[in-house]
């Protein structure tokens, strides 16, 4: 009896690590994305339900109490099969992420990399200016407008048509 109880502890840490390796693998099918990773995800999604059915088993027959010997085979030969599929999934999902990127991956870094080179040479160009120009009413002072635009006169005064009246 003692022999089972290791047995079915033993059964236990490994079902716990191969779902700590099924959440490890959907994170990483989650990262390459659709459409190269939906058939890695159906994939997981079948390992999924044999693992259910794998804790779904092994509770059964801690429950019962059983030592039966076939029932702890099929559960092992369960496990052995989860175990093998996920090393698979695992070597499918590595190639995957080495693989080249996309060529909208490329193109979109590629236009990043043009706008940012012409940005630079604008500003090069232009120095600190907008290339639209400046707004008049903004951040200037009377001083500051009269010397650029040439305005005659103080900042107090009207304009003479409208001193007139």
């Amino acid at each position: 009896m003692n022999s089972i109880l290791e047995n079915s502890s033993s059964y236990a840490k490994k079902i716990r690590e191969a779902d700590a390796r099924l959440f490890k693998l959907e994170k990483s099918i989650a990262e390459i994305g659709l459409p190269a990773g939906q058939d890695l995800r159906r994939r997981l999604n079948t390992l999924r339900i044999e693992e259910n059915a794998l804790k779904r088993n092994f509770e059964e027959s801690r429950q019962r109490g059983e030592s039966d010997g076939l029932r702890m085979g099929k559960i092992e030969a369960l496990l052995h099969h989860i175990e093998c599929e996920e090393s698979s999934l695992e070597h499918a999902t590595d190639f995957l992420h080495q693989a080249a990127p996309s060529s909208v991956t490329l193109a979109v870094e590629t236009g990043a990399q043009v706008v940012d080179f012409l940005g630079r040479k604008v500003r090069r160009v232009l120095g600190d200016h907008h290339p639209l120009g400046t707004s008049v009413f903004v951040n200037h002072t009377h001083e500051n407008l009269a010397a650029e635009y040439g305005l005659a006169g103080d900042h107090g005064s009207l304009p003479k048509s409208a001193n007139s009246q």
